[in-house]
């Protein structure tokens, strides 16, 4: 048992944020696919609207998961835009890959959007990790 509490203590950051990740996911391939279907197989639309709504709700989450909030407005804005530009790159690059996995390679909407999805998924953490949810000095000690 201690073995176990060890390893979860050890990736306690990235075990949060996978499970945060994967709500935001599910929200994200629920609104992928209603729009997906509504639009009429306009995919890249789809993907915006899930990367819309659910990079919102996991910037809000993470933010408490790192509690990485800053005190300073400043710090704040300059977080939320490094976030945002991440993400934005982020929804280019999972779009090239729905586009080349749909169009080059005829994979299956569902198919395609999974094999993106984890591509992203990881340069997502390691992205938002490394430039965006980092504590201030003075909450490093808390």
């Amino acid at each position: 048992m201690n073995k176990i509490k060890k390893i979860y203590l050890n990736n306690k950051q990235f075990i949060h944020y996978c499970i945060i990740s994967f709500l935001c996911t599910i929200i994200l391939y629920l609104v992928y696919f209603i729009v997906n279907y509504i639009s009429n197989n306009q995919y890249i639309l789809a993907n915006f609207f899930g990367y819309l709504i659910s990079f919102t709700l996991l910037f809000i989450l993470d933010q408490k998961l790192f509690k990485s909030k800053p005190k300073d407005k400043k710090i704040l804005l300059k977080q939320v835009l490094i976030f945002i530009f991440i993400r934005a790159m982020g929804f280019l690059l999972e779009s090239m890959i729905l586009i080349i996995l749909i169009e080059k390679l005829k994979l299956s909407n569902l198919i395609a959007k999974l094999i993106s999805s984890t591509i992203i998924f990881i340069y997502n953490y390691l992205a938002n990790k490394k430039y965006v949810f980092i504590k201030e000095k003075s909450q490093q000690s808390l």
